[in-house]
């Protein structure tokens, strides 16, 4: 069984027991607790642990509406004992800040804590919190993730879930309520898949709430020369503490995981928009989103309606891509022209499937505490179902050869119809194939 909280360190048993319960001083310590697991549930011991405080702190409160990427600065390491047991130690005083404009308002400072294995797979938890708290356990994603090379396309199969974090000996549920105002505990969210194909550490492809069993086509993979697939999943919670002869603490946390990269087998397949020229277009240079780089280049100062390709001939085309979109857009209309000015539908790419569900987001801890965590990784990039950026795929319909190509971001109405005009603030890349 494992050692209860104390056991993890005398001297903050001792500062536990001891303490007033008054108001804490700057310098005084205040300590997280945590426990490192490999997959298999076995302990980690002798693990360093990292851990970093953002540079600023959060606002409370449900106006905090502006989410900014995070510069987390080191803080210090902890290390693992025999157990798989660890402590993080901070002052006080860099736990919350009062520099706020309400000066009896503390405003906490955000920490995380991480640790990767020898297999690049990798778990951390990012947190706000008061006084001394315990993590959740973290455990390496035992995904099972395994590629099986096909004729033309590959599958990508993978196991269970990592659980849905519960609270530690010390610690227990935060209360909310039901639509019928009765008390409930408030569970964590359950973690879903993401699966990410990525070349060169650069993400190439992600499908969010993939399920195993997913084809690895050739068009995603395109003349990428090294890419590799992977998974990421994460869950949002909140626990209580109540340290005896101290203050009690909520814990509002994000846990985050990501496996190993497994190889996938290059594809070779080069898009006939390749290097095709665009409008709009950089003042100099050739057009950024056709030069199959994965870098997220804006469309201009402003958010713009549709990005056009000309190709270098007409040509019939049957399947597009559109990686790392970023912008006010729910999916895309794909249409062909070979005058620029009578345009056909070829095809509608969605963010997300007609049927998905999106995960509850904005009842715990403060307000889209999903949306503020969505850069926290300190492996990967940007984590978010709903900003993006956003990677779409499929098959075109044959209408003949068009040499004109218009990518244009809309909405969908209740029957699933495109409607209305997006915004497309960045992309990384428009590839169309023959």
């Amino acid at each position: 069984m494992r050692p209860s909280l104390p056991r993890l360190g005398l001297s903050a048993a001792l500062l536990l027991l001891l303490a007033p319960g008054c108001d804490r001083l700057q310098d005084d310590l205040v300590f997280v607790y945590g426990r490192l697991e490999r997959r298999d549930g076995s302990a980690v011991t002798d693990g360093v642990v990292p851990y970093a405080r953002t540079g600023h702190y959060e606002p409370r409160g449900e106006t905090n509406l502006e989410y900014v990427m995070p510069e987390f600065i080191h803080y210090g390491e902890g290390v693992t004992d025999g157990y798989g047991d660890f402590f993080l130690e901070m002052r006080y005083g860099d736990v919350e800040s009062a520099n706020s404009p309400d000066p009896d308002l503390l405003q906490p400072f955000r920490f995380r804590a991480q640790w990767r294995d020898e297999t690049g797979a990798g778990v951390f938890a990012s947190f706000i919190f008061h006084d001394d708290v315990e993590l959740p356990t973290l455990r390496i994603w035992d995904s099972q993730l395994a590629v099986s090379p096909g004729a033309e396309d590959a599958v990508v199969s993978f196991g269970a879930l990592p659980p849905v974090p519960m609270p530690p000996l010390t610690g227990e549920y935060a209360m909310t309520s039901d639509e019928n105002q009765n008390v409930i505990p408030n569970l964590p969210t359950t973690p879903e898949p993401a699966l990410f194909v990525v070349d060169g550490g650069q993400p190439l492809f992600r499908v969010w709430a993939a399920s195993s069993g997913w084809v690895a086509n050739r068009f995603v993979l395109e003349d990428f020369a090294q890419p590799a697939v992977m998974l990421r999943a994460h869950s949002l919670g909140e626990f209580m503490f109540y340290p005896l002869g101290g203050k009690s603490s909520p814990l509002v946390f994000r846990v985050d995981w990501r496996t190993e990269e497994v190889p996938l087998p290059p594809a070779g397949l080069e898009p006939v928009s390749r290097g095709a020229t665009c409008v709009p277009s950089p003042p100099r240079g050739a057009c950024p989103w056709t030069d199959g780089k994965l870098t997220s280049v804006p469309l201009g100062l402003r958010p713009v309606n549709g990005l056009t390709l000309t190709l270098e001939e007409p040509r019939s085309l049957r399947h597009a891509v559109v990686r790392g979109a970023e912008g006010n857009f729910q999916g895309f209309v794909v249409e062909g022209s070979l005058d620029a000015e009578q345009w056909t539908q070829l095809g509608v790419l969605r963010n997300f499937a007609k049927d998905y569900v999106p995960p509850p987001l904005n009842r715990r801890g403060p307000r889209a505490y999903n949306e503020q965590t969505q850069w926290d990784s300190p492996f990967d990039g940007r984590f978010s179902w709903s900003q993006g950026p956003h990677f779409l795929e499929g098959p075109l319909e044959p209408m003949g050869p068009v040499r004109h190509v218009r990518l244009r971001p809309v909405g969908f109405n209740h029957a699933g119809e495109p409607q209305g005009v997006g915004e497309l603030q960045a992309l990384v890349e428009l590839s169309v194939f023959e």
